[in-house]
């Protein structure tokens, strides 16, 4: 029976498994719409994945005046290494990074507005200049 005359069906494996082939789709640059340019290596990516994760890449997308054809976004000043690992989270949502490259990730967090990954990351990066700047020299 249907309950109220509707039909209602949650498919609790849809949601990863679509992500999931999303991220494979990434990593085999199908159906990519938009070429991130980070200080000379090229990352693809879908345009709505990294939309709905940084306002910054949303107001660039939104303002682009080729909506149907690839992007180009050039950053020539953040790390290639922490931008990948930026788009993974975007895909994945798990947030993966050597603690040698936390900073750079947090930079690069901060310039695309990712504000949940800059807020876990802040801690981190506020204790490791602390480390630092009261180490003897």
């Amino acid at each position: 029976m249907i309950p109220n005359g509707y039909l209602i069906f949650e498919d609790e494996s849809f949601l990863d498994s679509t992500v999931a082939k999303m991220n494979a789709l990434r990593k085999n640059g199908q159906f990519c719409d938009v070429r991130l340019q980070v200080c000379g290596h090229e990352l693809m990516a879908h345009r709505a994945v990294l939309a709905c994760c940084s306002p910054y890449l949303f107001e660039i997308f939104n303002s682009d005046l080729e909506p149907h054809g690839v992007s180009h976004v050039k950053f020539e000043d953040l790390d290639p290494e922490a931008v990948e690992i930026l788009l993974n989270y975007a895909y994945t949502a798990q947030l993966k990074a050597d603690k040698e490259l936390v900073k750079e990730v947090y930079s690069a967090a901060k310039r695309l507005k990712m504000d949940r990954v800059k807020w876990v990351l802040h801690s981190t990066v506020s204790s490791s200049l602390t480390s630092l700047s009261s180490s003897p020299s």
